[in-house]
């Protein structure tokens, strides 16, 4: 073979290292047009998702129910006027005293409830100081009622309201708030067996199934979607809280709870028993049976089982997970450590807007875990874990923080009383006492 037909003849490893060039530059440019095809894909399905999520919200929604509610819960809740003559003497008053008269039952319940000290010394003791413009933001939900209101507004001011029934003002969120439209009587419908006997009374009230949806408890326990938002969050929202869970599509709602059997007690977080129903508490220690010197690791776990929104909701109570060793006192020593995690949606409301410091609610479903991982201290006599309970922890600390400014002001005495009240309120969830082998 010649020279120059040797040089024709292609080199094996330059056609290779062609071919190999020439299919990294294919492979490099499908690259390069992928990556945009697939971003433009991915956020065509996270779009679809987030629309299938926001219809899911929405489905879960009763909307005929929060429709009605809209209308319902006008408030003030306009007058209920006179009375019609026809009806019996206990039915022509608005207390709830009057409907006790005959609905014993719910009256024993509600006289027990949060809801008969909405206009508790809490409440009553910072009115004193308000503008009325302000404190019909509060009375919106505490004393919704117009016959409630000591001012309303006409005209562009505030006047005093004729209408105006300080007895039934301090009843608070009373039986007619939920109950009564223009002196027309409303409710769920008749429980299965029961019959309606009240027409001779005050007429037949007009019945409906919207009473038994969470959206009849979503104007006092749900600020609108137009209200502040403090990280994408309402300050009151529980409703939004139990419409994201599993609740709603379990067929679970508000009453399911605080309302069984139609009982009119609304327990909340003020009540162990009810508090503890909603929570899984559990506890580890290793090891088993520990002794002074050794090291001790323990876990308190406690997880959202049967609250049907954010445990704790709202920005009012506080709960603290604690852990510590004691000595023979009871008492805790602070050099062999104390361990604590709080679950609170904590504000900052010296700022403006307002800030969250923090927010450590336990959601449906979710857990929290305190760990205390120590040497056990000389004169401990034994390892405890607790749940600590405080209801009012938000007013506490404001009740205290306004009468320390001095407790010469209208309604001084009323909010010494709130505090005093919301201290006695606190409480053990649970606890565990672990004894330390050998103390002293």
């Amino acid at each position: 073979m010649s020279k120059k037909s040797a040089k024709k003849r292609p080199d094996k490893n330059q056609a290779g290292k062609g071919r190999s060039r020439r299919k990294k530059e294919k492979t490099v440019t499908w690259r390069y047009l992928a990556a945009p095809i697939i971003i433009a894909i991915g956020s065509i399905a996270l779009l679809g998702y987030l629309a299938m999520d926001v219809d899911s919200m929405a489905g879960r929604a009763n909307l005929e129910a929060d429709q009605w509610a809209v209308g319902y819960w006008r408030k003030p809740i306009p007058p209920q006027g006179a009375p019609p003559a026809e009806f019996l003497p206990a039915a022509k008053g608005l207390l709830p005293e009057d409907c006790g008269a005959c609905h014993p039952a719910q009256y024993a319940d509600w006289n027990g409830s949060l809801h008969s000290i909405a206009m508790g010394p809490g409440v009553s003791g910072q009115f004193p100081a308000m503008h009325p413009a302000e404190s019909s933001t509060c009375r919106s939900c505490h004393t919704p009622m117009t016959e409630q209101y000591p001012y309303i507004r006409s005209g562009g001011d505030w006047v005093e309201n004729a209408r105006y029934d300080p007895q039934l003002e301090a009843a608070g969120l009373g039986c007619s708030a939920c109950h009564l439209r223009k002196n027309r009587r409303h409710g769920p419908p008749l429980s299965p067996g029961k019959q309606a006997v009240s027409q001779l009374v005050h007429g037949e009230p007009l019945r409906t199934s919207f009473f038994e949806a969470s959206e009849f408890c979503k104007g006092c326990h749900q600020h609108p979607s137009t209200s502040l938002k403090i990280n994408g969050k309402t300050v009151e929202n529980t409703y939004q809280e139990w419409l994201e869970s599993p609740y709603p599509e379990r067929g679970m709602t508000c009453q399911s709870c605080h309302m069984p059997e139609r009982r009119h007690l609304w327990r909340g977080i003020h009540d162990k028993e009810m508090t503890l129903s909603g929570v899984t508490i559990t506890t580890d220690v290793d090891p088993v049976n520990p002794s002074v010197g050794e090291t001790v690791r323990a876990t308190l776990s406690i997880e959202n089982t049967g609250t049907g929104h954010a445990f704790p909701t709202y920005t009012t109570p506080a709960v603290f997970l604690r852990a510590a060793f004691l000595d023979g006192e009871g008492n805790v020593i602070k050099s062999g450590g104390f361990e604590e995690k709080i679950l609170q949606r904590r504000l900052d409301m010296s700022v403006s807007p307002w800030g969250e410091v923090f927010d450590t609610r336990i959601l449906p479903g979710d857990s929290e875990k305190l760990t205390l991982s120590r040497r056990v201290p000389q004169g401990a006599h034994a390892l405890f874990m607790w749940v600590w309970v405080e209801p009012d922890h938000f007013y506490t600390g404001f009740f205290r923080n306004r009468l320390r400014r001095g407790s010469d002001f209208p309604g001084a005495d009323s909010l010494q009383q709130a505090l005093d009240e919301s201290i006695r309120r606190r409480y053990t969830l649970f606890s565990r006492t672990i004894p330390i082998v050998g103390a002293d």
